[in-house]
């Protein structure tokens, strides 16, 4: 597990909120005689049952930040310490030439390819359909 003081901090700081709402709805627990008929009986029920969702509301980011720090699901597979590379390694990429693709998209568009100029069309072929005429605005029926 992971303990950086960021990680910390933001878990004592999601623990303010719901400390205090805590403490707020035992006071209001205590008023009403300990029941939740005395803390209705005396008008605070409205203000327990807010307070609760409020309070379960501010306790998930904290309870979604314990799971992720317990069971490092926030981790991305073999970013791991082991997957890193060691001194005098050299990272292999994959092989792509940005020049040759480049030249092979502006051959195909000055030869008039339409659409889609990742697949090659083929040449006899009929066109399904015929393409409509470029508009703007309203159609025409």
């Amino acid at each position: 597990m992971d303990k950086s003081l960021g990680k910390v901090l933001g878990v004592i700081g999601g623990l303010i909120p719901i400390v205090w709402i805590g403490w707020l709805l035992y006071h209001f627990v205590g008023v009403g005689g300990g029941t939740a008929e005395g803390v209705a009986g005396i008008g605070l029920g409205p203000t327990v049952i807010g307070l609760s969702i409020i309070g379960l509301l501010f306790a998930l980011p904290l309870i979604i930040k314990l799971l992720r720090a317990t069971t490092g699901v926030n981790r991305v597979p073999g970013a791991s310490f082991e997957a890193k590379l060691k001194p005098g390694e050299v990272v292999v990429e994959p092989e792509f030439d940005a020049d040759a693709a480049f030249a092979s998209y502006m051959r195909k568009r000055e030869a008039g390819v339409v659409g889609d100029v990742s697949v090659d069309p083929v040449d006899d072929a009929p066109a399904p359909f015929s393409p409509r005429p470029a508009s703007f605005g309203r159609k025409t029926v």
